[in-house]
């Protein structure tokens, strides 16, 4: 009788899982993976194109996530005079959001050296000083008065933030740590953001 390959394929997915997170992608062992479910390296070839293709797999999800905010949060920004990024409560929102795709999130932030994901990271703070210096391009556009920033500032700035936010992966926060981890974060921060673009009267 044929072995199921659907359970085949779930238990490769649970072990490449716990591989990639134990060990990060540039030390992760196929060799390794295929002797815990049981098969030949070969047969791992069955399901996954090879190691890449396994982690894109487990981080997909959240790399889509994250290209739906930027593109929802791009959209206000550009289109609703009233947006205010400092309106909502960020902190239980990331919160939310990191924790429902905590997995990839996890892998994309600690375990992606070596791969073509491994720019993540920086990738995400490049696209947060752009909406930034877009954000003041929009109030001054607007007649309302923003500070001067260079460009260099608005990267260190945008670095610190997004840095902070993973923070909450790095050090294998509970949700309520992370909620509570946040809100420093915004205390923190935010006033000076406010500061910049003249949003703290």
């Amino acid at each position: 009788m044929p072995r199921d390959k659907t359970l085949t394929h779930a238990k490769i997915i649970q072990c490449m899982r716990e591989e990639f997170l134990k060990y990060g992608y540039e030390r992760a062992s196929l060799n390794r993976i295929s002797a815990r479910v049981g098969i030949t390296t070969a047969g791992l070839y069955k399901h996954f194109r090879n190691k890449e293709d396994m982690f894109f797999f487990l981080v997909e999800d959240a790399l889509a996530a994250f290209k739906s905010f930027a593109e929802s949060s791009t959209c206000q920004m550009e289109t609703t005079i009233e947006y205010n990024p400092f309106n909502s409560d960020w902190a239980e929102f990331w919160a939310d959001f990191i924790f429902r795709h905590y997995e990839g999130v996890k892998l994309l932030v600690c375990c992606s050296e070596g791969s073509s994901y491994e720019s993540f990271e920086d990738d995400l703070i490049d696209l947060e000083t752009g909406a930034n210096k877009r954000y003041a391009e929009i109030l001054q556009n607007n007649g309302h008065p923003v500070r001067e920033v260079s460009d260099m500032q608005w990267h260190i700035l945008s670095t610190s933030y997004v840095h902070l936010i993973f923070e909450i992966v790095r050090h294998d926060m509970t949700y309520d740590e992370a909620v509570n981890h946040l809100r420093f974060v915004g205390d923190l921060l935010y006033p000076g953001w406010k500061r910049i673009y003249r949003l703290d009267n």
